[in-house]
């Protein structure tokens, strides 16, 4: 991991297509390495959720070339490498398992980022309707010892159809249902990197469970 953390420091102090250009090798060796942590992961992660069993790494990984038709900031290259494990694959919109290498900002995720309208009404109805298992969910230890929720994109005032005095309202007004877990450039050095990943996502699996049920699974 030193190799990509290396890479994506200098990529972010000369994001331009000369100098990407130029190192394109570093690139490949960096993109290399992510994978083979990544098929590690995919393979021992399938034993504990069948869901993304036979997945390849190239299923996952994002695309480090930035769109930036719409964006302000007109840099060409993502400054991280990213991919999301799940059951159609990267761009499927389906619950999964989210990596982020980024110096110093690398992070686990899982759960579904940016749901489509339907399927974030469904989450938050089933929530809703079964609060006791939700709750059963992100109040276990392990899980409260090792997740928290990104706080950012969150309605100001209780979706409609909804009851403000919802004892669970405060997990109502989220966009997206993404548990975290930070990764420092330390602990993405140890040995068995893979194996802390995979030890990470087996305790979001019932999460993403509870969102496959939500989505009508």
């Amino acid at each position: 991991m030193q190799q990509i953390l290396s890479f994506l420091t200098l990529l972010d102090q000369n994001n331009n297509r000369e100098w990407f250009n130029a190192h394109k090798s570093d690139y490949q060796s960096a993109k290399v390495a992510f994978e083979e942590v990544l098929e590690k992961v995919i393979v021992n992660l399938g034993q504990i959720d069948p869901r993304i069993k036979g997945m390849k790494p190239a299923d996952a990984v994002f695309r480090i070339y930035r769109d930036t038709r719409f964006a302000n900031n007109k840099t060409p290259y993502k400054n991280n490498f990213g991919a999301h494990l799940s059951r159609g694959g990267k761009n499927s919109g389906e619950p999964g398992y989210y990596f982020h290498v980024q110096p110093g900002e690398s992070f686990l995720s899982g759960g579904i980022y940016m749901p489509e309208n339907d399927k974030l009404k469904a989450i938050r109805k089933e929530i809703f309707t079964f609060p006791e298992d939700f709750s059963a969910l992100i109040e276990a230890p392990e899980f409260v010892e090792t997740f928290t929720f990104f706080q950012d994109d969150k309605l100001k005032r209780p979706p409609l159809g909804f009851p403000a005095d919802f004892p669970l309202i405060d997990y109502l007004k989220y966009k997206h249902y993404c548990p975290w877990f930070p990764l420092s450039d330390e602990l993405l050095g140890m040995p068995d990197l893979a194996g802390k990943i995979v030890e990470i996502y087996a305790k979001m699996k019932s999460f993403n469970d509870f969102i496959y049920r939500a989505l009508g699974e």
